[in-house]
Formats: C-alpha cells, sequence, structure tokens
C-alpha cells in the first residue's frame, strides 16, 4: 500500500453553511476556437472501445491534490491507442483550462486561455461533446473530480464561483445526450440516495462508482483502478467499476476510514418503489415504533464531514433488530416486511464495495436523516429544492422525527 502524504488531510469535501445560496453567475459561452475543437480535432481511426474521460475542477485549494496525485497517477499508466485517457483540467492559479490526452511518455497538453465555469452545466455539456467526439468509443466513462457534499453541491469553482447542484447535472447530460456507461465520482460523500436519484433521472448513466465517505486528498488511485482495462480493452463497464473498487482498496488498504462503491443506477432506480413501501410504513409505524427509530438512527453510521448523513442500509438493519424487541402484530410485521424488502433490492444495486475497518458498517448508499439544529438549519432547503424529497417524502419522516 502508498504512504499517504501530508496532503492526506484534505479531503475533497465542500464545507457547506446553513444557508445554501443557489445563485450562480452566468455564462457568456465557450470560445469559439473550442465550440470548433470536437470538429477540428476528431479522431480519424475506427471507434475505440474505451474512453475515460476526466472532468477536473481544480479551481480551488485543491489544486495541489491534482499535481501532488492525480496528475502523477495518470501518467503512470500505460499507453493503448484502444484506450483513450482525456482530461479538460480548471485551475486556480491559472486563467483558462489544459486539455489533456493521457498516453504514458507520449502525454500531450493544449491550454486554452479562454476560462471556464465548472461548476456550469454548460461547460460540462462541452466537455462531454468534445470528448465523445473527438475521442469516439464504444464505451463513455465520465470521471468529475473536485469537492463534494452528498445533496449539497459539488463541483465548486472558485474563480467564477460557480457550483454545480442535481438539476445542473442532469440538464448537463441531457443536453450532450451522450450514454455514460460508468460514472465515477471523486469527490466527498457522494453516493449518497438524494444525489443518485438526481444523478439517474435521465437514464443516461448505467453505473455510478463513488463514496459516502469523505474522500482524501489523494482521491482516486487512477493508474490501479485504469490499468486493467489499459491492459484489456475488452472490459466491460461492470468489470470497469469493479478495477475501479479493487484499486481503491489496494491503494488505500483496510485500515482507513474510507469507503468507495459501485452502483448500478437502473437497478437503485427500480429499488425505489421497495423505498416508497418502506418510508410509508415507517410513517404509519410512527407513533408505535419510534424509540426504535431513535436507537438505530442514533447507532447507525454516521458519514464524517457531513451532519447528519447515515448510512441508509445500516439504519435499516439496526431498525429491524431493534423492532424485533416489540411484541409480533401486523403493524410490526407489516414494517419489518417492508424494511426487508428495501433492504435486499437496493444490495443488489450495489456491484462493488470496499470500506475501511473503521467504515465497515457502511453499504455503499447514504441518506440524510437530520434532527436537533441541523434539522432546524437544513429542513427547508432539504424538502423544498431536492427531487428526491419531493418525489418520495422521505422529508415527512424526518419532520416528524423532529416534532
Amino acid at each position: 500500500m502508498r504512504i499517504l502524504r501530508d496532503v492526506e488531510s484534505v479531503s475533497k469535501c465542500l464545507v457547506v453553511l446553513a444557508v445554501i445560496a443557489l445563485a450562480v453567475p452566468g455564462f457568456s459561452g465557450l470560445s469559439s476556437a473550442v465550440q470548433s475543437l470536437s470538429t477540428d480535432t476528431v479522431k480519424a481511426v475506427a471507434v475505440d472501445p474505451w474512453t475515460i474521460a476526466l472532468y477536473i475542477d481544480a479551481d480551488n485549494n485543491l489544486e495541489s491534490c491534482y499535481d501532488q496525485f492525480t496528475l502523477p497517477f495518470l501518467t503512470n499508466l500505460a499507453e493503448n491507442d484502444q484506450v483513450n485517457i482525456v482530461a479538460w483540467v480548471d485551475r486556480l492559479s491559472t486563467t483558462g483550462y489544459e486539455m489533456i490526452d493521457f498516453a504514458g511518455a507520449d502525454t500531450t497538453s493544449t491550454f486554452s486561455t479562454t476560462e471556464l465555469g465548472f461548476g456550469l452545466a454548460s461547460t460540462l455539456t462541452a466537455f462531454i461533446d468534445w470528448s465523445s467526439s473527438t475521442y469516439p468509443s464504444e464505451n463513455y466513462c465520465l470521471v468529475l473530480w473536485d469537492h463534494g457534499s452528498a445533496w449539497k453541491g459539488f463541483l465548486a469553482d472558485d474563480t467564477d464561483g460557480s457550483r454545480m447542484y442535481g438539476p445542473d447535472f442532469d440538464r448537463a447530460v441531457r443536453d450532450a445526450g451522450v450514454q455514460i456507461d460508468v460514472l465515477g465520482v471523486d469527490a466527498c460523500s457522494m453516493s449518497s440516495m438524494e444525489r443518485m436519484y438526481e444523478f439517474s433521472a435521465s437514464g443516461y448513466i448505467d453505473i455510478m462508482v463513488a463514496s459516502e465517505e469523505l474522500v482524501p486528498g489523494n482521491g482516486f488511485s487512477y493508474d490501479l483502478m485504469f490499468a486493467p482495462v489499459v491492459a484489456d480493452p475488452t472490459r466491460t463497464p461492470e468489470q470497469l467499476s469493479s478495477d475501479m473498487v479493487l484499486g481503491w482498496e489496494a491503494y488505500y488498504g483496510a485500515s482507513q476510514r474510507v469507503n468507495l462503491a459501485a452502483v448500478d443506477l437502473h437497478t437503485y432506480r427500480a429499488a425505489l418503489t421497495e423505498f416508497g413501501v418502506w418510508n410509508q410504513e415507517l410513517l404509519d409505524g410512527y407513533s408505535s415504533f419510534y424509540k426504535a427509530y431513535n436507537r438505530a438512527a442514533k447507532h447507525s453510521y454516521q458519514v464524517s464531514g457531513s451532519v447528519c448523513q447515515i448510512d441508509m442500509l445500516d439504519f435499516a438493519q439496526l431498525l429491524y433488530e431493534e423492532l424485533g424487541k416489540y411484541p409480533v402484530t401486523a403493524e410490526r410485521t407489516a414494517l419489518s416486511g417492508a424494511t426487508t424488502g428495501m433492504i435486499n433490492a437496493f444490495k443488489v444495486s450495489v456491484l462493488a464495495l470496499s470500506t475501511g475497518s473503521v467504515a465497515r458498517d457502511t453499504t455503499g448508499i447514504s441518506i440524510w436523516f437530520g434532527w436537533g439544529g441541523t434539522y432546524d438549519a437544513l429542513i427547508e432547503y432539504y424538502s423544498s429544492n431536492l427531487w428526491f424529497t419531493a418525489d418520495t417524502q422521505w422529508d415527512e419522516l424526518i419532520a416528524a422525527f423532529n416534532a
């Protein structure tokens, strides 16, 4: 296992205030040079098996992490002309961005002086358009690199003040219209029910690889994660997502508070039916089993760096055990059955999982369960701005819990 350096204390997590501003500065559009890039420089070769496209927003305090870790990881990879590994990199220290084609010793970089807001949907759409048309491939992996904070925003660009939210991302991928076989999110706490709900809404994303925990400043171990597909470009999206989880585990080992999961977003979406049944049973049984909810929430895995974000399946399993202490009634039987049904449905969606020893109770999916002052500060935003709560009414359970 590699030795982590001092920068590991910098996690890829957004610091979010209780009052969250949604206003994002306007964007005047891409330069004509960038707009024409996809048609001027398209590879004049047959479609390759894989394109891995990294959208690297280092226009903030993570810039040094990119230089110290991500860049060496990527340049460590061997060259294979059937696997395109490309990136746009936005730095805090420069005006403009880099377009990089990683190919071992033949890695090339082109610099544009146009400053782009990497927290804007229009920029992400342009990147997906550029990478998928310039490097056409049978399979496409998009990696988002920056800060993240569960459902509270991600991709923070300090130069223009932009930050991306779920609806922005959904608009970006719909406008691009490119099927994303694997979405990697190299940012903190993004494997949450709320975020996955937004990411899965378009149907354009098949598998998501992300962490429900904090991601150290070292980030994804790209050399270990992508070495298998560089060696064997016939690897499937399912295999690539598992390779990413295994590469993460090989780098971080089992001794830290880390977590990474590959989740099939189509199976996740299907499991929302069981989630809805479970949530309704939770609401119906609230007055009878409130103490069981409280004990389960208190003892479930708490995601570090996030306010009241807990591991959903750990909470559900503890709740099931608490319900076993109550007398058998039709109400308890219904809630217990809904709980196991929900657990089994979501477990199937997790294709691969790595947990450190401290995070051994993580299962790959977190959910917000706010209480006290945290509930008071965030419930209005949580209830009013998230597609997840609008469609599932999970906020109603949290409101009942805090009444």
